[in-house]
């Protein structure tokens, strides 16, 4: 693994000489939705469960399908737990929504200087996936959209990074997939590609250095720095 502010830059430089498709998760890496994410877990375990959960506990899933974290808060329970966040996230959605820092130059910088073709693999579902895009001003940059709908396992499983793969016509080897949640880095490692673990996400570094991305990157800025270099 290879940290960008440390002494082996260049190697993780030379991970990425060839690199010509980059892929991003969505949530907590493009766009900051973590604390209406947050909100809307609180409230449906509160409505539902009538329960007060550490934001910890309640955004540990973050990054896979909701259905499948309502699963984890209550079985019987779930499709409830659904519905409530649903009508809360909703509700909010737009006023609690924004790019990270950083999120459009360099996207904007991997098109023009490194040219490479990028795409979106996300857990959530299409409809709201191109609203966040939109309202952000990141829709312009994709080629593809792997959303919730799009497959049938989801991550940590590398099917819908493979689904990129295939409709971008492109070698898992020149890929690098980046990510703030266990399950992205997880995802992209079984897939093949280079992973990229995005510190600027809800997670911590030591959840994320487990399941062992190949670079670390603390920022946009600094993620494009590595491909402008």
């Amino acid at each position: 693994m290879h940290s960008v502010d440390q002494t082996n830059r260049h190697a993780a430089l030379t991970i990425l000489r060839d690199v010509d498709c980059v892929l991003f998760d969505l949530d907590g890496t493009l766009i900051d939705t973590v604390d209406l994410i947050h909100q809307s877990f609180d409230h449906a375990v509160q409505q539902v469960l009538g329960r007060k959960l550490a934001k910890e506990e309640l955004l540990q899933n973050m990054g896979r399908p909701l259905a499948v974290q309502m699963r984890e808060f209550s079985r019987t329970k779930s499709e409830e737990l659904l519905e409530a966040y649903t009508d809360h996230n909703l509700a909010e959605h737009d006023r609690h929504i924004s790019a990270y820092p950083g999120a459009a130059q360099a996207l904007r910088s991997l098109q023009a200087d490194r040219q490479v073709e990028l795409g979106i693999v996300t857990s959530k579902k299409r409809d709201l996936c191109l609203r966040g895009l939109e309202l952000t001003g990141l829709s312009g940059f994709f080629e593809v959209v792997v959303a919730m709908e799009d497959t049938v396992r989801h991550k940590p499983d590398p099917e819908p990074v493979l689904a990129a793969l295939h409709a971008l016509k492109r070698e898992p080897a020149r890929t690098a997939f980046v990510g703030d949640s266990p399950f992205d880095v997880s995802a992209g490692n079984s897939a093949g590609t280079i992973t990229i673990a995005a510190l600027w996400g809800p997670f911590a570094v030591e959840t994320l250095r487990e399941v062992d991305p190949d670079i670390e990157a603390r920022s946009l800025s600094e993620l494009a720095s590595l491909f402008a270099s």
